[in-house]
């Protein structure tokens, strides 16, 4: 997040799969269904987990892990679903970090197969089968924007409409009243560039008012 010109945080792309992706193994009779799948929030994780855990309605655990942002207060949260305590959504947990990828859901479900592995028999298990999901898993790059607003005098409108030319931004909108407002949206980690280029060009004469951040 952005709390003042001085303290924007740089950090402005990010990994996660690109779509729902599934994975099988089988140790020792057991099943284990690795299911993956992005997500925006932590309440569409949550969602989707549901979802999950209800069609696999009928397995004997459902374990998860997922992780949700890139700023230090990322969300995540995992849970062993009954299983020993972690033996399962800690280990699907650190594959996600291994592979270095957040707004995803991971699920691991099993069917039970009759033969007991022991707390580190489960671990390994729950970790391979999170590995193999996300090694089969696409991945692509998604970008946090800023959206900021500019506010100047009619006179401006030729030095702010250039310096957004230089730098390939579209405005998302224009408005002409008593003063001139235009709002766009710029990668996070070339706003302040922006921001120093617009008040140069303009001597000064310009607002700027952040408005969100955005993926």
């Amino acid at each position: 997040m952005t709390n003042s010109f001085g303290q924007v945080n740089l950090r402005d792309s990010y990994f996660t799969i690109a779509a729902q992706t599934h994975a099988e193994i089988k140790i020792e009779r057991s099943r284990f269904i690795a299911t993956a799948l992005p997500v925006e929030s932590k309440a569409a994780a949550e969602a989707e987990y549901r979802t999950t855990r209800k069609h696999y309605h009928d397995a004997t655990h459902n374990c998860f892990a997922y992780v949700v942002g890139i700023d230090p207060e990322t969300s995540y949260r995992y849970s062993d679903d009954g299983e020993p305590s972690g033996t399962a959504g800690k280990p699907i947990h650190e594959a996600i970090l291994g592979h270095q990828l957040t707004n995803m859901l991971l699920v691991v479900t099993r069917y039970f197969g009759g033969v007991k592995l022991g707390t580190g028999g489960l671990s390994r298990a729950y970790r391979e089968a999170a590995n193999q999901v996300l090694d089969q898993a696409h991945t692509r790059e998604c970008f946090v924007m800023q959206i900021f607003k500019l506010r100047f005098a009619h006179d401006q409108v030729s030095a702010v409409m250039k310096v957004m030319s230089d730098f390939n931004l579209k405005p998302i909108s224009i408005s002409y009243a008593e003063s001139v407002e235009v709002t766009a949206a710029i990668r996070r980690s070339g706003f302040e560039q922006l921001r120093a280029t617009v008040i140069d060009r303009c001597h000064g004469r310009v607002e700027i008012e952040l408005i969100a951040d955005e993926a």
